[in-house]
């Protein structure tokens, strides 16, 4: 059966806003030490607060800071300041929703100069369940792994639980990075998946599996998020029901297959196609690892189609897998596109 999930509150970050001190030119000043950035971030986060600060001579000018997103937006809020001690410095708080991308940091201090620079919006990043510069968090993660019988290699299923807190915002384009570790702490294999989306206030089950060159036992799992930016929530999945868990014909004690039906119930949008993203629990409530599936199937809303996911459950004893939770990608198409 699909596992529906409540949650509630939200995950807080603490700001530390890594940046090399800058250097640019100045146009129009007098020499290269009239003004230059004393700080200026490589990087900001979507959320968090945001600093620019220059040295300025001489002592007493009056300084302004222009800053440009990407989508050609400006911040607001940015008033001159008079460099008092030989220097001014800007503080504000980036919005959830600040375009990711390029933004240009223009300072202007009359006579004394002009200074541009530039500095990346990202949405932020996650590692191993600790929160840094990201409103995801790993709220769950296990595997399974089973010994190749043709080779010295061996396969492992995996399943992460990522949670999005934020009731207004949809999480954009989610990479996760998965590193399998021995008892070393050295990294044995590495996968990647991309999420598209996840939506403000939800779980997403990553399921996914990974071939490993030798049969050194997985310790555990290393595991790191990044997210590009966040936009307000608009994402609709559609449900699923009847779902089976299926061991397989020729290995009987191995899952092979998770089968379900996949509903269109939004109201007017046809859905065109859906990647399934799958992760298994034993009776306890442990996550034994996870895989993915497809369907290809142009649903009107309200019918519904027969889906079957086959791809990374092989490693998992069928005793083992009890709950099946589903996270459904879907592709829509508006009428009469």
């Amino acid at each position: 059966m699909a596992k529906t999930r409540a949650w509630a509150g939200g995950a807080a970050a603490a700001v530390a806003i890594a940046g090399a001190l800058a250097t640019a030119g100045a146009s129009g000043a007098a020499s290269a030490w009239t003004l230059r950035f004393s700080y200026m971030p490589s990087r900001a986060y979507q959320g968090l607060p945001v600093a620019v600060s220059v040295l300025v001579k001489p002592v007493g000018t009056t300084c302004s800071l222009a800053v440009r997103y990407a989508d050609g937006s400006r911040q607001p809020g940015l008033h001159g300041i008079r460099a008092g001690q030989g220097t001014a410095a800007w503080t504000w708080h980036l919005g959830e929703f600040a375009p990711a991308g390029s933004a240009r940091a223009t300072v202007s201090c009359g006579r004394s100069g002009t200074l541009t620079s530039r500095f990346l919006v990202v949405g932020g990043t996650v590692v191993s369940g600790v929160v840094s510069h990201s409103k995801l968090a790993i709220s769950d993660q296990g595997f399974s792994q089973r010994p190749d019988s043709y080779d010295a290699g061996s396969s492992v299923s995996y399943g992460v639980v990522l949670h999005n807190p934020s009731p207004a915002a949809d999480a954009q384009n989610v990479s996760v990075l998965v590193n399998f570790l021995d008892a070393s702490d050295h990294v044995l294999q590495s996968s990647t998946t991309r999420v598209p989306s996840i939506a403000a206030g939800s779980s997403f089950d990553l399921g996914g599996n990974a071939s490993l060159p030798a049969q050194t036992p997985v310790s555990r799992l290393e595991i790191v998020v990044q997210t590009d930016s966040y936009a307000a929530h608009t994402l609709h999945t559609p449900a699923v029901e009847n779902v089976h868990i299926a061991a397989s014909t020729y290995a009987p004690g191995w899952v092979s297959e998770v089968d379900g039906d996949l509903v269109n119930d939004a109201p007017t949008d046809v859905l065109t196609n859906a990647q399934l993203s799958i992760v298994l629990y034993d009776a306890a409530g442990a996550i034994v690892g996870g895989g993915t599936g497809m369907l290809f199937s142009t649903l009107p809303p309200g019918t519904r189609a027969y889906f079957s996911a086959t791809s990374g459950f092989s490693p998992i004893p069928i005793v083992n897998a009890s709950v099946a939770a589903i996270s459904v990608e879907p592709t829509y198409e508006k009428p009469g596109a």
